[in-house]
């Protein structure tokens, strides 16, 4: 039976819950799964009750519990509204966020619903659940390591397991590398445009960063060799496939030329690969090319789920002590709940669904942004869930970003990615995100195209 009167209605309701807690599961659900987003306006108490057949009194018992979860607000002769989700939106006075960075997933493929599923089936596992409940370990379990090199393993190369540790996310597993390898006085060398999160990281530990010139292939080996006789460069950072913020993959050719560069300069590499399994193909990697030298690191969160935030760090054997000593250190054990939901994933095949459908959702937008934004620059992979878009003059990355607010979308400048405070970066960034959909993420893309045309309002004096 319709009810044209009421704008969303709930699915069945979990047994054994009291109504008002139900309608709350499910509100919760259809916000997780997309079906409701930040802004949507909830039925009267009275429109619903009237739908459900039952009283005002429990309609108003579960806007109560959504609200005290944070899922929903009351606005005073406005009505009830879907608060932004946690996580996914960092948008500001109803901006659409394509700033920050969360890979779109295809319809019918819901990360919340699966991760409830294996946390109920570890919870049906009385050993599991008192593994991961008690564990004093000082490292990580053997299950999860190999079920986390299992799945960082491509194009022929699977890590040692006993070489895997994971740590509280990708930026963890950077930090980490930079502790424990940078060394005092060496220098780590990246590309000109780079992974912020490199970047907080190196200045937090005060371990400087020297730009090597690239070009649309990624880092110059000639350039790489120079800056290795010009100074004591300790690391070299690399981001071989989708790389951040460009989104562009580097051929094998050069990635085969960069690992000789390194082996041969005597250098350790950081092979930074949060975004590889989006990737339609990817050539081997660093780990592979350069295996004692080369620390690969991969991250599920942006491929499987943010709140799974599990980094798995493939170390050589020469630096694995090193590296395990300053994980201890700074977190002492990634959480092995976590590591356990991990490996579930991997051994269940969900996580290959879930890439998947992560994968083949940011094929179709990364298409639409190619279709919107041609003609300006703009050239990543066909697999990348982010874009990176030339500024014409005069603008500034800054300006742009400012007035792409003021119009309603929020991006990326590119100052954040440059190593060096001294140099700008006319471009910013442009992510495909979950939590948008496909009409709106259509309308914001043609707003910036339409901003690049126009002419940025003058700077103030003084």
């Amino acid at each position: 039976m319709s009810h044209p009167e009421v704008s969303w209605l709930p699915g069945e309701p979990a047994p054994g819950r009291p109504a008002y807690r139900a309608l709350a599961d499910a509100l919760a659900r259809d916000i997780a799964a997309g079906r409701l987003r930040a802004g949507d306006r909830l039925p009267t108490q009275r429109a619903l009750a009237r739908a459900l057949g039952v009283t005002v009194g429990t309609i108003a018992r579960a806007y109560t519990e959504a609200e005290s979860r944070g899922l929903i607000s009351s606005e005073v002769g406005r009505g009830t509204f879907v608060r932004t989700g946690f996580g996914l939106a960092g948008a500001e006075h109803g901006a659409v966020d394509l700033a920050s960075l969360h890979p779109p997933v295809s319809p019918g493929v819901e990360p919340a619903a699966l991760l409830g599923a294996a946390l109920a089936g570890l919870a049906d596992d009385p050993v599991a659940l008192l593994a991961v409940a008690t564990t004093e370990r000082s490292h990580d379990s053997p299950a999860h390591t190999e079920a986390a090199a299992a799945w960082v393993s491509h194009a022929g190369w699977q890590p040692e397991p006993g070489r895997v540790l994971l740590t509280s996310g990708a930026q963890h597993a950077l930090t980490v590398t930079l502790l424990a390898l940078a060394g005092a006085g060496g220098t780590v060398a990246t590309t000109p445009l780079t992974n912020p999160g490199l970047i907080a990281a190196a200045r937090r530990l005060s371990v400087p960063l020297v730009a090597v010139e690239s070009d649309g292939h990624g880092m110059l080996p000639d350039a790489l060799a120079r800056a290795c006789t010009a100074g004591p460069v300790a690391l070299v950072h690399l981001q071989p496939t989708l790389a951040n913020p460009t989104g562009r993959t580097m051929p094998a050719d050069r990635r085969e030329a960069l690992a000789a560069v390194c082996e041969r300069a005597g250098v350790w590499v950081l092979e930074d690969d949060p975004l590889g399994p989006l990737a339609d193909t990817r050539p081997a990697p660093l780990a592979a090319l350069l295996p004692g030298r080369t620390c690969h690191v991969a991250s599920t969160a942006k491929v499987l789920t943010p709140g799974l935030r599990i980094g798995v760090l493939a170390a050589p054997r020469e630096a694995h002590a090193e590296l395990a000593s300053a994980v201890r250190a700074t977190t002492w054990l990634a959480p092995p709940l976590l590591g356990d939901i991990l490996a579930r994933w991997v051994r269940s095949g969900t996580a290959g669904v879930l890439t998947a459908a992560r994968a083949e959702a940011t094929r179709r937008r990364n298409t639409l942004a190619r279709e919107l934004l041609g003609g300006l620059g703009v050239d990543p992979d066909p697999s990348a869930p982010h874009l990176w878009l030339p500024l014409p003059e005069p603008w500034s990355a800054g300006q742009f970003a400012a007035a792409a607010r003021e119009a309603g979308v929020l991006v990326s400048p590119g100052d954040e990615y440059t190593p060096s405070r001294t140099r700008s970066a006319f471009g910013v960034r442009v992510a495909l995100n979950a939590g948008v959909d496909d009409e709106t993420l259509r309308a914001s893309l043609t707003t910036l195209r339409r901003l690049t045309t126009t002419t940025p309002p003058p700077e103030p004096l003084g």
